[in-house]
Formats: C-alpha cells, structure tokens, sequence
C-alpha cells in the first residue's frame, strides 16, 4: 500500500470515528423514535439496555462497515476509531450537560462494540501454520 493510501485510509478511518459518535443521535432521533411503537418507552427503563445499544449499533452498521475496509481490524487502527468515537461522543454529551455517569455509561458501550471488533479481527486473521 503506498503511503498516500495509507494516510487516506488513516483519515478515513478517524473521520469515521469523529461521524460515528455523532450518528447515532441522528439516528435514534430520525429512525428509532418515529418507527419504534408509543408503547416502547424508549427514554425509561429501556433506554441503557435496549436504545443506546440499538442507537450504537445502526451507527456502526454505516460507519463501521467501511471502516473494516479501510483496516480498523488491525490494532492500531481500531485504537484509532475508538478514540474518535469516544472524543466525538464524550464532546457531544458534554456539550449538552448530559452527567458524567450518563456519558461513562455510553462509553462503556463504545468500549464494548470496539471489543467485538477487535475480536472479530482476531478470528479473522490467518493463522500461522
């Protein structure tokens, strides 16, 4: 790969992250709360287990996706989209006072779909014979 390609795909790969932290409130605001039925208290009881999860996860489906083309199943590059979408999400919740617990609570998430990706990766590589 040359190194203009790798610096493409390494920005890439971090506006990737940057996108991803905002993303899922696009999401949730336009897809999940408007097609989700009334009955599903989407901001109650549910909201830690069921939305920000659901949010985080559609966002990663768009984003993550093209992410993993570029390399973010390497180390370092997840490390990489990691730390953007914790930076951009932390940056985010701040900004609109949500608590710390709230915004420990949404980085633990991120922390957790990071390590499947990262696991996933993993399984993926050749083996050594």
């Amino acid at each position: 790969m040359s190194k203009t390609r790798k610096r493409i795909s390494w920005a890439l790969i971090i506006l990737l992250g940057l996108i991803n932290g905002i993303l899922e409130d696009l999401l949730f605001v336009s897809i999940l709360v408007p097609n989700l039925p009334a009955s599903l208290d989407l901001t109650g009881d549910l909201f830690w287990v069921f939305t920000v999860p659901l949010a985080q996860v559609m966002a990663l489906a768009l984003s993550g996706t093209a992410a993993w083309f570029l390399g973010i199943q390497y180390p370092r590059q997840l490390i990489a989209f990691w730390a953007c979408w914790v930076l951009a999400r932390t940056t985010f919740l701040a900004l609109v006072k949500n608590p710390l617990e709230d915004i420990f609570i949404y980085i633990l998430w991120i922390t957790f779909w990071c390590a499947l990706i990262g696991l996933a990766g993993f399984l993926k590589r050749p083996k050594a014979i």
